[in-house]
């Protein structure tokens, strides 16, 4: 079986690689606007231009997937506010094209999303609860679910909300916190937006169950701790030992963001859990993880 892997430099594809090369024996087709490095002979790699509708169409139809993973995205909140032509086209139209191109070739589908779905207003979130995005990058992404379900083809869209591991492709919020203290600058951080941060090994391995036992629809996969990223970042200091003195509470009123942000997110992974057999980490156990890959030299 062949897996091909959309937007294959993103940090939860640099997760979902390693994890599908140990846990099945299928093949799998890297494509990404960058290039990427490997050494397994299971392999293939493309770099393209993922928009160019016509040179995706034939890197995909080249090598005919049985799943097609999609982890590009448009993920800057407030870019997607001022360059709303690109969060659509990558957030929407990309999804169209690979939902098409699912259907055509019969393969699965499996796509992610977000907690910013959803309105904020009484978090965390289950499946059944009805989005109602209150900023662009939230509508690009509730458009690209409903593209996504809506294709006829068997699909499966993830939601997760702050992903972060070992490996990432831009700086998540855990190395943003780490670089700021190891550099002493300042930080401002909310102490009312609340989710449940993703450590992102679990959403690779859901990923990993999904494809495995084809299952279909929506799945939240969050993390099992629920604190306001003030608290996040308290909890990232005092787990590597190091001073937070710099962190200063405030409101996100105060940052004057372009973007609305959802104040109490995050997700019910209840579900996932269930169904798919597994456990989702908290922020401890997260940080584990992540000071073993940092201080063992591990590069998902």
């Amino acid at each position: 079986m062949l897996i091909t892997i959309i937007g294959a430099g993103s940090t939860t594809a640099r997760a979902l690689v390693p994890m599908l090369i140990e846990e099945t024996n299928h093949d799998l087709h890297l494509i990404s606007s960058q290039y990427i490095e490997h050494q397994d002979a299971r392999i293939k790699v493309s770099k393209i231009n993922l928009l160019d509708k016509t040179i995706l169409k034939t890197a995909v139809m080249q090598n005919i997937p049985q799943v097609i993973v999609n982890t590009a995205a448009f993920t800057n909140v407030d870019d997607c506010e001022t360059d709303r032509s690109m969060a659509w086209q990558v957030n929407v139209t990309l999804v169209e094209t690979l939902a098409r191109l699912a259907r055509v070739t019969d393969a699965h589908l499996v796509h992610f999303s977000t907690d910013y779905v959803f309105d904020g207003a009484k978090g965390p979130y289950t499946e059944v609860d009805i989005p109602s995005p209150i900023n662009y990058y939230g509508k690009t992404k509730l458009a690209g679910e409903n593209a996504c379900l809506s294709s006829g083809a068997d699909a499966t869209v993830v939601r997760t909300n702050v992903v972060y591991g070992p490996g990432t492709s831009r700086i998540d919020f855990v190395h943003w916190v780490l670089m700021n203290i190891e550099s002493k600058t300042e930080m401002r951080i909310v102490t009312d937006q609340i989710s449940n941060p993703t450590y992102v090994d679990d959403l690779a391995e859901a990923v990993t169950r999904i494809i495995m036992r084809k299952r279909t629809g929506l799945y939240h996969v969050g993390g099992s701790d629920y604190v306001s990223r003030f608290d996040f970042a308290k909890r990232i200091a005092d787990f590597f030992k190091l001073d937070s003195s710099m962190m200063t509470p405030i409101t996100t009123a105060e940052l004057h963001q372009p973007a609305r942000r959802p104040l109490r997110g995050g997700l019910v992974s209840i579900k996932a859990e269930s169904d798919l057999r597994m456990k989702v980490r908290g922020i401890d156990s997260g940080l584990v993880s992540l000071r073993h890959a940092l201080f063992s030299g591990v590069k998902k």
